[in-house]
């Protein structure tokens, strides 16, 4: 069963699927959620045809009641104030939906974002001693709140931060056109960290 596990609480739901080739079928793709990437037969690369197959199952496993769309490719649920977003590496797809604004992503462990941390650490975030899992976490964290918002001109290096209390995080974006803060959980599933947010405040 490619469904492996739901996070399930009062104002989220958190699917982890694993998509798998062999069970991709174009026919059923294009039948349910037909406005999710309805031109989906176009596209080139072959990964991208079943992922998107694995993101309307999973989303029938969490929400069997709504329609899944899309608009420039970005995920929307029809006529619901829900809110959702996907994330995908490997063979990996990941979805949240929830009652605010969300986002959510999927990285492998040995990852090494290290090599471009100034494109979006600034002195905002915690300290992360050069660690490199550390700062995978916070790119990680980071394209979390880039989704929440999707919008392109939101500079991970400039408006976007991450603190640490605890065992908890925090994020902040602080764009010239909005404002947002938020509390992230990032958690380990198998060899990846996987990030989402549990709140939302404008």
């Amino acid at each position: 069963m490619p469904l492996i596990k739901k996070i399930i609480k009062k104002k989220y739901i958190v699917g982890i699927w694993r998509a798998t080739r062999s069970e991709y079928d174009p026919v059923s793709c294009e039948k349910i959620h037909s406005n999710y990437h309805s031109n989906f037969l176009d596209y080139k690369i072959d990964k991208r045809r079943w992922e998107i197959y694995g993101a309307k199952l999973l989303f029938n496993e969490l929400s069997n009641k709504n329609e899944l769309i899309s608009k420039n490719g970005i995920p929307y649920i029809k006529n619901d104030k829900k809110h959702i977003s996907i994330s995908h590496t490997n063979d990996i797809l990941v979805m949240i939906i929830a009652d605010f604004d969300c986002g959510i992503d999927i990285e492998t462990q040995n990852r090494d974002t290290s090599k471009i941390k100034h494109k979006f650490l600034n002195v905002s975030d915690f300290e992360h001693m050069d660690n490199k899992e550390e700062i995978l976490k916070i790119w990680c964290m980071k394209e979390v709140l880039y989704k929440i918002k999707k919008v392109k001109t939101v500079l991970f290096n400039t408006h976007l931060s991450i603190k640490k209390q605890s065992i908890n995080f925090l994020g902040y974006c602080h764009h010239p056109e909005f404002s947002f803060s938020c509390s992230i959980k990032i958690v380990n599933f198998e060899n990846y960290f996987l990030a989402f947010n549990t709140d939302y405040s404008q």
